[in-house]
């Protein structure tokens, strides 16, 4: 990889920067820039609403930075980050290719405090308990109407070195505790720097306590009493939302003030830029103090959401006083409600609380404008910034003298989530846990809310004691202590609810990985906070522990890899995370050391003594100090790492991190390998070529190989391969730090997002040969392979899973496949024979010989076994399968590795297993010939069958030999209707027929269990595979035709056989009817009764199973002839499957004297037809099943009243699904009817009158739910033929403009008396400019009062035009009413195409109305229910109206008659 210098930010100011902290934030206004520092009001939080709105696309990049004499500045840079999504790059690259680097907004605070400012920690903005989704979804409704995401105005806690050093004259310098630096809040808002003004109080109560801070008498500060009765509800007490006068909540109640939060200018505060004054500030001030109180003095702070601000002073470690606290929380909380509960624009003032809610305003100002603040609904409470989770509390002297060291911006850092804090004294570096206040993840109040409470609580807490993590060799205290956090597990804290699942997420182990530096050297540590095992117990089971506090305890690893020193020393870091980093370590998690030579070395975090890139930022003498990391602002399109670092000359300059060229990666892994091994302990040329590296990065000598060299390369390949579990896919799940993996994109509406990306375990765990390709893929694991042979102590089992990993990856290559180079197969299989020659205790290898050189070290003693599975695993990556199976079947059939004795571990007392055991050896061997049989390349597959390999395990482990043939076959039901054409298992020409030719002539090795064990009464069992060659051929075939898996019925009887395809199938249903034969005849037992034995008879049962099947394609003819004469069974269903039903049901009947066996054959038969006849409906009936066995029983009894009996026996047994009559004819005329009442007719007529019976009940049913469904379809229908404007066969018309309509008149009738069934009509005429439209509202009550009372329905109802006395006029198109139901009304239409300026004087239309009259019942349902025009269906009536009159002046507009 490559670094990138951009231009320089233009941070000058009155003196040089000592401090700097730089974050992305969205801007809100875009005015003029203006190198006045009072005059530009120009920056992200500037809530006032006259001024002009910027485009959603633009985001800034916000730096605030102290200076050695005190004063504090704020610069933005404005990014459009439209541009760059539309250029398809990154803003931080327009940033830096930026012609002009001047700031768009200026804030300048000169003198701001006495002494210079020598810390800078900013409040992060996103609140505890907000997810990613509602960070995106949930947006606050400005009174200006514009939108903001959750951001708030930036909150800082500065440092100043006031050269009071340890005194201050509320402590006295032997106190241990006492801080290096005063400290003091402040806060930009509205183009201004303010102190922190302090939460609204409430009235009465005592103090809360939060932390230690609190409890400790040598930091007591003077404030202004609050929450002396603190509510014990979130939101306040009832009807507490923002907006109530009189509500209470944990920052205390509210008097009536204005929003702004007491955001005006006290008297202690700090003043804005010159130029500024108080006056310009139209806040007004809260009923609370107007001043917070001086803070407690520190060394070093920071800040994470779950914790506040944390600082280290002496032997302590605290969080802030509890006021201090609450306001940081009150302006985080509040940042909106300065513009809504100022009245917005008309100035007007509310009411509110600290707390919001998400929504309008309620009741603004008088003003008129309407505010957020005073909404009741909206936003829940777990939204809201919740006080503190962890609390460092009893840890005032945890530390041991001489106390933390600070004046560094990275002097002190917080660790899984917030739970640990790492600091150092003098050079060690020590982990302080925390406490987890329970309450505040329930949303109650917190523990320490209440003084009376805490005190006591405290008293009961455990001590808390510091874990020392390491230390480093050099002690100086001239140059900076540096530990920050790079990756960290999830801990469940992004769960918006407070149910106990979401309290448990939280309540569990959290790991994070944490880079140490002091002088030149750094390290990086695994730290765990654990909470207590008891307490989250009584937590899951429902019970409470003391107070609502969980106590930590700290697991921490040594030192990842060692120590790196780095030539100069070590003055700042950065970490730029984001990424897996699998393949190319340039993606993933990243950090730049900056030197005091003025050099940035970019090095990863999992192996920080392999040097990545350097590059130089300062000249010597060096003045940067500073490094602080710009997140990616784009989401999609690989936004580059980029960090800025600062000088004590005023300048900033952009770093970029460029993403590694696979150039760059070739020559530093062939550089490191020779390090590693010396030019010529590897295959350097072979490597060299299938990577592609350079020719001096080939030609490289280096110097001696050492095991330090040796264990920098493992670091690094393991790095590249993703094989550093213990960080992404371990214990703990490490991921990139969400607090810095931000990302900014733009949306669709072109408004900006903010994005804190969640860590991806399944891209994490995708295999490296998505990101390396395979030539690397393959040198990459082979080196690290012999690598991991040459440390010491060997590394066997992360050689095993490299070369596993990366077998998987690759797949199973065939040896012609180009997209490998033959170098990289060479290197790979001089790797793998190397391995071989030193893994053994004696040479079995006969590979090829190798140019490898001999390793420096002693080969220990013996041979282990993972490594030669190391070697065969890279040899199967390369595709060498034969050599590979050869090598292991070598070393197996070797008497005293195969004899071994193994421990339950696989391992040898001196720790390397001399050999596998038997069942290790056999599953290996079946997957990788199962795996290359799978692949269904013909060189594989002729190995599979040729190999001894397969033999021999058919015949060691014939269950698992079977698998390697029958473990892609469908399995089931729905994996056989999934399953394409050509996977069928017998596609293959060949390969059916040879893997039974195979499978049979093995003889496999019973053992004496194996002869006891008891054989299968059941067709569906499996045959002891154990018994023969037989046995396994039976059961491959019955998989691979899916008899005993369930293969779906395709067929009902023999198929006419078509194409070559279904010859081969024929071929090996026919070998699976022989080999079943065959076991039956071979199993039975000589004697006189000829009975099978336990195994004949499951051969026997799997026949007949076979012959029932309906997919059988057995060639039925040909089998019948080779049938023994006693074999009754399986003739009668050969003769069924011919169709010769009757014959062999006279097997059944009067050879084997069975009704029950005739019977099954019936009913299979007929379960058969039933399933043909609900997939294929046929018009002509077939034959009942159970009619051959009645013929049968008639006409082949010798005994005629036996088959009477018999005939009426199997009508009275299948009377319900039997054709009656047609059984009832067969039986002889002299029967007495007698003998069939009592066991068939009598029965025969109750069911059927019982089904009588539940039909009729059905039918009324259905008959109710069509009336439901029909009257919902007619209401739909006369709504939507209504209105002229609703027929939606009139709105596909060009009707042209309408004119007007004419009122409704009484359609009459031409001969009234003669019509007694005439519905009331009244028409409508509809004027267009080119069309009429006559609508016909049709009420269907009869207008005859002697038939008013009758109940009917009308269908097909419509208006008909019959002529035309005028050319002008003819009609088009009719909308009749399919269905009109009693006393309901409907509109038919009528449509003529109309030419007004050919219509002379009036035309007269000839009209009728035709309709159908249906007989109703008194619901109004029909009483049949035929298809229309059907006969019966209804009476039609066509009644002819008295003319209708159009002139031609109705064409006028406005005309109304």
């Amino acid at each position: 990889m490559s670094a990138s210098l951009g231009p320089s930010l233009v941070l000058r100011s009155n003196a040089s920067p000592r401090c700097l902290t730089g974050y992305i934030s969205k801007s809100k206004s875009n005015t003029s820039n203006s190198s006045s520092a009072g005059n530009d009001p120009s920056n992200p939080f500037d809530d006032n609403p006259t001024s002009s709105s910027s485009s959603s696309s633009d985001i800034v990049y916000s730096v605030a930075f102290g200076t050695e004499r005190g004063s504090l500045h704020f610069r933005t840079y404005t990014i459009d980050i439209t541009s760059a999504a539309t250029q398809g790059g990154d803003a931080s690259q327009l940033l830096i290719d930026a012609e002009t680097t001047i700031p768009d907004g200026l804030i300048n605070l000169q003198g701001a405090v006495k002494g210079a400012i020598v810390g800078i920690t900013l409040a992060t903005r996103y609140a505890v308990g907000v997810t990613q989704q509602q960070q995106q979804q949930q947006q606050l409704v400005l009174s200006d109407g514009t939108n903001s995401n959750l951001t708030s105005p930036p909150i800082f806690l500065l440092l100043v070195d006031d050269n009071r050093g340890s005194t201050t004259t509320t402590t006295s310098a032997t106190d241990s505790n006492s801080g290096t630096y005063a400290a003091h809040l402040v806060i930009v808002k509205n183009g201004s720097f303010h102190k922190l003004p302090p939460a609204p109080s409430s009235s009465g109560g005592g103090d809360g306590l939060l932390d230690g801070a609190a409890n400790n008498s040598s930091n007591a500060t003077t404030t202004t009493p609050m929450d002396k009765t603190p509510s014990h509800k979130r939101g306040g007490s009832t009807g507490g939302f923002v907006g109530s006068t009189s509500s209470s909540g944990w920052f205390g109640e509210s008097s009536n003030a204005s929003g702004s939060m007491g955001m005006s200018t006290p008297k202690n505060s700090m003043l804005a830029t010159p130029g500024n004054t108080a006056s310009n500030n139209n806040a007004t001030t809260t009923a609370s103090s107007s001043s917070l109180g001086s803070l407690p003095r520190m060394s070093c702070a920071t800040y994470h959401p779950h914790t506040g601000f944390v600082y280290a002073a002496g032997t302590g470690v605290n969080g802030l006083p509890p006021q201090a606290v609450k306001a940081v929380l009150a302006g985080m909380t509040t940042m909106m409600n300065d513009t809504s509960s100022s009245g917005g624009r008309g100035g007007g003032s509310s009411s509110s609380s600290t707390y919001y809610r998400r929504g309008h305003g309620g009741q603004g100002g008088s003003g008129g404008g309407s505010g957020i603040g005073t909404t009741t609904a909206g936003l829940p409470t777990s939204t809201m910034m919740k006080p503190p989770i962890a609390l460092y509390l009893k840890c005032n002297h945890v530390l041991p003298p001489p106390g933390v060291r600070g004046g560094s911006k990275n002097a002190m850092t917080l660790a899984c989530s917030g739970r640990v804090a790492i600091v150092a004294v003098t050079n060690t570096f020590y982990a302080v846990p925390a406490f987890l206040d329970v309450n505040v993840l329930r949303n109650q109040e917190p523990a320490m809310a209440n003084i009376a409470a805490a005190s006591s609580l405290m008293a009961s807490l455990p001590s808390v004691s510091a874990t020392k993590l390491l230390s480093f060799a050099q002690s100086s205290q001239v140059h900076p202590v540096i530990a920050i956090e790079v990756l960290s597990s999830n801990d469940g804290s992004t769960a918006s609810s407070a149910s106990s699942g979401d309290v448990m997420r939280y309540l569990r182990s959290v790991t994070s990985l944490v880079v140490l530096a002091s002088g030149r050297e750094c390290t990086t540590v695994d730290i765990e906070s654990i909470p207590d095992a008891n307490a989250v117990s009584t937590i899951e089971k429902g019970g409470t522990v003391l107070g609502g506090m969980v106590r930590t305890a700290i697991q921490s690893s040594a030192c990842r890899h060692g120590i790196a020193t780095l030539p100069s020393p070590i003055v700042a870091a950065a970490s730029l995370t984001g990424g897996s980093g699998v393949g190319d370590i340039s993606s993933g998690p990243l950090v730049s050391l900056l030197t005091a030579d003025g050099l940035v070395h970019i090095r990863s975090p999992l192996c920080i003594a392999v040097p990545l890139t350097t590059i130089e930022v300062g000249t010597r003498p060096n003045d940067y100090f500073s490094l602080s990391p710009l997140p990616s602002l784009l989401k999609h399109g690989g936004g580059k790492k980029t960090m800025l670092a600062t000088s004590y000359g005023g300048e900033a300059r952009l770093v970029c991190c460029q993403a590694e060229s696979p150039q760059v990666f070739a020559d530093r892994f062939i550089k490191l390998s020779i390090d590693a091994f010396g030019p010529n302990g590897f295959p350097r040329l072979e490597l060299a070529n299938s990577i592609g590296s350079t020719f001096s990065a080939t030609s490289y000598v280096g110097p001696e190989p050492t095991a330090h060299k040796r264990s920098l390369l493992q670091q690094y390949l393991e790095v590249v391969l993703g094989l550093a579990d213990d960080v992404r896919r371990g214990g703990g799940r490490l991921s990139s730090m969400a607090s810095e993996n931000i990302q900014i994109y733009v949306n669709q509406e072109g408004g900006m997002e903010v994005e804190v990306n969640e860590p991806n375990q399944e891209h994490e765990l995708q295999a490296a040969s998505s990101s390396l390709g395979p030539n690397a893929l393959l040198t990459c694991t082979a080196l690290l392979c012999l690598v991991c042979f040459q440390v010491n102590p060997p590394n066997a089992t992360l050689a095993c899973r490299a070369s596993k990993a990366c077998a998987s990856a690759m797949g199973i290559r065939r040896r012609g496949d180009t997209s490998v180079a033959k170098s990289a197969v060479t290197v790979c299989e001089l790797i793998a024979d190397r391995l071989l020659k030193e893994a053994a205790a004696a040479s079995f290898s006969r590979l090829s010989p190798s140019p490898i050189s001999p390793s420096n070290r002693h080969a220990p003693s013996g041979a282990s076994m993972q490594f030669v599975e190391s070697a065969v695993w890279l040899l199967r990556s390369c595709g060498c399968h034969e050599k590979a199976i050869f090598v292991l079947e070598e070393r197996m059939n070797d008497p005293a590795l195969r004899n071994a004795s193994v421990a339950g571990d696989g391992q040898m007392g001196n720790g390397f297993a001399f050999g596998w055991s038997q069942i290790k050896f056999d599953s290996y061997i079946a997957t990788h010939l199962g795996d290359l049989w799978s692949s269904k390349d013909e060189k594989y597959c002729q190995l599979v069958i040729q190999s001894s390999a397969t033999r021999d395990l058919l015949a060691r482990n014939p269950s698992l030999g079977l698998s390697i043939f029958t473990s892609t076959h469908p399995q089931n039901l729905n994996e056989w209707r999934k399953m394409k054409p050509g996977d069928d298992p017998l596609a293959h020409p060949l390969y059916p027929s040879k893997v039974t030719e195979l499978l049979k002539l093995v003889s496999p090795h019973a053992t004496s269990k194996e002869l006891l064990e008891k054989v299968s009464n059941d067709a569906s069992g499996s045959l002891p595979l154990h018994s023969g060659g037989r046995a396994l051929a039976v059961a491959y075939l019955e998989s691979a035709l899916g008899i005993s898996s369930g293969r779906p019925t395709e067929s009902q009887s023999d198929p006419s056989y078509r194409g070559e395809f279904d010859e081969r199938k024929a071929d090996m249903h026919d070998e699976l009817s022989y080999l079943l034969l065959e076991g039956v005849i071979s199993e039975r037992v000589d004697g006189e009764k000829s009975e099978d034995s336990d195994l004949g008879a499951l051969y026997r049962l799997k026949l007949r199973r076979l012959l029932s099947w309906p997919n059988s394609m057995i060639r039925s003819e040909r089998l019948l002839t080779s049938l023994p004469t006693s074999f009754l069974r399986e003739h009668a269903l050969l003769l069924g499957r011919l169709g010769r039903h009757e014959d062999a049901l006279r097997i059944f009947y009067c050879d084997l004297s069975s009704m029950e066996l005739a019977l099954e054959y019936c009913d299979i038969r007929h379960e058969r037809k039933e399933e043909e006849g609900r997939k294929v409906r046929s018009t002509t009936p077939s034959e009942c099943a159970y009619i051959p066995l009645v013929k049968v029983a008639l006409n082949a009894d010798s005994d005629p009243d036996r088959g009477v009996a018999a005939a009426i026996q199997v009508l009275a047994l299948r009377r319900n699904v039997i054709d009656k009559s047609a059984a009832l004819r067969l039986l002889p005329k002299n029967v007495p009817l007698s003998e069939m009442t009592r066991p068939f007719l009598i029965p025969a007529v109750v069911e059927n009158q019982s089904q009588v019976r539940r039909l009729s009940v059905a039918s009324a049913l259905l008959r109710s739910r069509y009336m439901q469904l029909k009257k919902k379809l007619t209401e739909a229908q006369l709504k939507s033929q209504a209105s002229l404007h609703t027929v939606p066969a009139l709105q596909k018309l060009n009707l042209g403009e309408h004119l007007h309509s004419s009122k409704p008149t009484k359609a009459r009738l031409v001969h009234p008396a003669s019509s007694p069934n005439f519905p009331e009509v009244l028409l409508v005429k509809h004027f267009f400019s080119r069309h009429l439209v006559i609508q016909a509202q049709v009420m269907n009550v009869n207008s005859s009062q002697a038939y008013q009372d009758d109940v009917r329905t009308l269908t097909g109802v419509a208006f008909v035009v019959a002529e035309s006395s005028d050319e002008a006029l003819l009609p088009t198109l009719q909308v009749p009413l399919k269905t009109l139901p009693p006393r309901a009304t409907g509109s038919a239409w009528c449509v003529l195409a109309a030419s007004p300026q050919r219509l002379d004087g009036t035309a007269f239309l000839a009209s009728e109305l035709r309709f159908t009259v249906l007989e109703v019942d008194a619901a109004g349902a029909p009483l049949t229910f035929v298809e229309a025009n059907a006969p019966g269906y209804g009476r039609p009536f066509v009644e002819e109206l008295q003319d209708l009159e159009i002139r031609h002046t109705e064409f006028s507009r406005g005309k109304t008659i």
